[in-house]
């Protein structure tokens, strides 16, 4: 890149604040231009402060460090990705796979590179050991713990409600031990994973970490118990045979916090016993052994001051941001993170649940800035002369011919089995292609499904209220225009066979613009056409790429709950206001007021 990466740092927790934005300000490949925090104060007086991921504008910012509580890390990153910011993600990078499979459709469709935090790797005793595991031959075993004698972050905060984390010790120091093997195992499948939890510690004020400060409360958790692991002992196997013993464990009857790390191969064995993280309460040092034919030698290598790892890793991350080849790798590597972390729950018969969207609407979700009840519809702060409809879910029911054109388009060009549909319609409101993009179908269902559309056009009916509204919009002399991930011509086509397609100033298809939504372009050449400049005008939708392409236009959102949409995705994009029918529009317009 041309100059320092223009950075902003999401959350002042402890990580943010402690490790982040001091390594960031103080490196010359990076320049810090806001921090994003709605409950901290100023976290540096040079620093700009944000109150909300939404006030970073996209231009003007090359990378976003997402260090926010566990439970907001794959909507923040979600939210980023999707509007083209490329993201360096803290760990864990995602609570759920299906949380991974939203952050890999994520990075396609925005077009821009997910990294992931988790510094293990980067520490110069760890990659010392990579270099020799070579010389234990064929790989046999693998021995890997991180053990602390009292390092239990924030009781009665966050890290220790299921709900908010994740989960506890396996999801924190269980995260960074999996990242730090995975090289040593390779892309192998794992067909066993075993294991134990226990909680002997989590609420035991003396097992506390000394070295954090006060608990942090974000999300609604307040002091009380914890309801997560303290500890996990787990066992796996690979497909090729290779066994895993893993332990990590917030607190326990140590006298020092130990990381090991021990490779048993056919050759011999590499054995390292250190301290990851920033604990005082540590080994006298990192030391590093191949043990074979009884005879044991001590491996050298350079020794770094605590914490260096996550300097080395700034230092790297410039040159990842312009690599083709990381697209979709942290997504991989965290698909397989989680996969393990989800079995070893599910084998220990702990169910920890993921987070209540109902109930994190209700809380201050410290970065999204949704809280409260649903944003109700009024007038807004500035008038509005503009309204940018999506079509399908919108104005028009479309979704059972959608899908018998989808089935009928899946079975010509791909063959028995169910079609998708399900998954195709948490797609809508990209272009269709795009879509088959995402979800790995071939392109050549973009004709049938055309045809079939077009076939059954007459089938599908306006939603009850929108000619109503439509008509009340002009009669009060708002100027309408339709951005829909449909074609342009099959857009017209629709809304003329329904006696519409007069009320609208302009009809824009996905075919018509560079880039399709999630991007700000179809809204952008929609305001365009209609000479209106952004705080004239707001966008109705149901999907979250309306609501994310009309944020990145810099227009009022408005969420539609009236058709088929996946209700708490919509309202996690942060929309402006709720519509639950369509004559509540009509409320930012009152009768009295217009004239």
């Amino acid at each position: 890149m041309n100059g320092p990466v223009r950075v902003v740092v999401i959350g002042m927790g402890w990580a943010g604040r402690e490790i982040w934005l001091p390594r960031l300000k103080a490196h010359h490949s990076f320049d810090v231009i806001a921090v994003v925090d709605p409950v901290a104060g100023p976290a540096d007086p040079g620093v700009p402060l944000l109150g909300d991921v939404a006030e970073i504008e996209s231009g003007t910012v090359d990378l976003a460090v997402v260090a926010v509580p566990n439970h907001l890390h794959a909507d923040i990153a979600e939210e980023l990705l999707l509007r083209g910011i490329p993201v360096f993600l803290e760990k864990p990078v995602c609570l759920t796979s299906s949380e991974a499979d939203r952050l890999a459709e994520a990075e396609r469709a925005g077009g821009a590179v997910l990294l992931a935090g988790s510094a293990a790797r980067y520490r110069a005793d760890v990659r010392a050991l990579y270099e020799r595991t070579p010389a234990v031959g064929q790989i046999r075993h693998i021995d890997v713990s991180w053990v602390r004698a009292r390092g239990v972050p924030d009781s009665g905060g966050w890290f220790t409600q299921a709900q908010l984390a994740g989960g506890g010790a396996l999801v924190d120091l269980g995260w960074h031990l999996l990242d730090s093997i995975a090289p040593i195992l390779g892309p192998a499948a794992l067909t066993q994973v075993v294991g134990t939890l226990s909680d002997d510690f989590v609420n035991t004020s003396a097992a506390r970490a000394g070295w954090r400060d006060a608990p942090e409360t974000a999300g609604g958790a307040g002091p009380g118990g914890g309801d997560v692991e303290d500890t996990v002992r787990g066992f796996l196997v690979t497909e090729d045979g290779v066994s895993v013993a893993l332990r990590a464990s917030w607190a326990s009857h140590e006298a020092r916090d130990v990381t090991l790390i021990t490779v048993e191969g056919s050759a011999g064995v590499a054995s390292l016993r250190c301290t990851f993280g920033f604990s005082p309460n540590r080994e006298g040092g990192s030391d590093l052994t191949f043990t074979s034919d009884g005879e044991t030698t001590q491996v050298p290598f350079e020794a770094e001051r605590i914490g260096a790892e996550y300097d080395r890793q700034l230092d790297e991350l410039p040159g990842l941001l312009g690599e083709p080849a990381m697209a979709g790798r942290a997504v991989a590597d965290a698909r397989r993170n989680i996969g393990v972390i989800e079995r070893l729950y599910a084998c220990a018969g702990r169910h920890v649940p993921a987070h209540d969207t109902t109930r994190e609407y209700q809380m201050d979700r410290r970065i999204s800035g949704l809280t409260g009840s649903r944003p109700a519809v009024g007038p807004l702060e500035h008038p509005r002369s503009v309204v940018v409809f999506d079509l399908d879910g919108v104005l028009v029911d479309s979704t059972e011919v959608m899908r018998e054109a989808f089935s009928i388009a899946y079975a010509e060009v791909v063959g028995e089995g169910p079609a998708p549909f399900a998954e195709y319609n948490r797609h809508l409101g990209r272009y269709f292609p795009d879509i088959m993009r995402i979800m790995d179908l071939p392109l050549a269902m973009e004709e049938p499904f055309v045809r079939e559309s077009y076939r059954m056009a007459h089938l599908v009916p306006l939603f009850d209220g929108v000619p109503e509204m439509l008509h009340t919009l002009r009669e009060r002399g708002i100027r309408l225009a339709v951005a829909t991930g449909k074609s342009g011509p099959r857009a017209r086509s629709l809304l003329s066979q329904l006696g519409v397609l007069e009320l609208f100033d302009h009809v824009i298809g996905s075919d018509e613009i560079a880039h399709p939504k999630p991007a700000p372009d179809i809204v952008l050449k929609a305001l365009e056409l209609l000479g209106a400049e952004p705080d004239s005008a707001v966008m109705v939708g149901d999907a979250v790429t309306d609501i994310v392409s009309a944020h990145s236009a810099g227009v009022a959102a408005l969420a539609a709950l009236w058709g088929e949409t996946d209700e708490p995705a919509l309202l996690a994009a942060s929309p402006d206001a709720v519509l639950q029918k369509p004559g509540d529009l009509l409320a930012l317009w009152p009768a009295a007021a217009v004239g």
